[in-house]
């Protein structure tokens, strides 16, 4: 990843972003620091709620809410972002996702067919979710 995130943050800048669907460009300052960051991250949306899933540490970022440019598909919005870390609700988030046909994998994790997501899962793979809301 660390050699592929400096290419795809280049790409999702350029006009060649806009044809990249599943992926997302977010900067932000960091709470403590105030160091500008650029993550690129899996976009998702879910009954036009937009948000992103993951067990990065930047996501702390976002608790309580915070400012965000999100680019994606070529457009850039200022956004909040507003961590959920409550292992049940982000269980249920995961459920509604895969039940509206995104793969497992679009989050990063391997779940063999038929295993529905529990808030112990969540807890064990140490995943999130970050809303984003204009």
């Amino acid at each position: 990843m660390r050699v592929l995130n400096p290419i795809v943050r280049t790409l999702l800048r350029s006009p060649v972003g806009s044809r990249i669907r599943p992926l997302a460009l977010l900067d932000f300052a960091g709470r403590r620091t105030g160091r500008r960051r650029r993550v690129v991250v899996a976009w998702h949306e879910l009954d036009s709620r937009r948000f992103v899933v993951t067990p990065a540490g930047w996501r702390a970022n976002f608790d309580g809410g915070a400012s965000a440019t999100v680019r994606h598909r070529g457009v850039s919005r200022t956004m909040i972002g507003t961590l959920e870390s409550d292992p049940s609700k982000v269980a249920r988030v995961l459920r509604q996702l895969f039940d509206a046909g995104s793969p497992p994998k679009s989050v990063g994790l391997a779940i063999e067919g038929g295993h529905v997501v529990t808030a112990h899962d969540v807890v064990a793979v140490r995943r999130a979710v970050v809303w984003f809301d204009p």
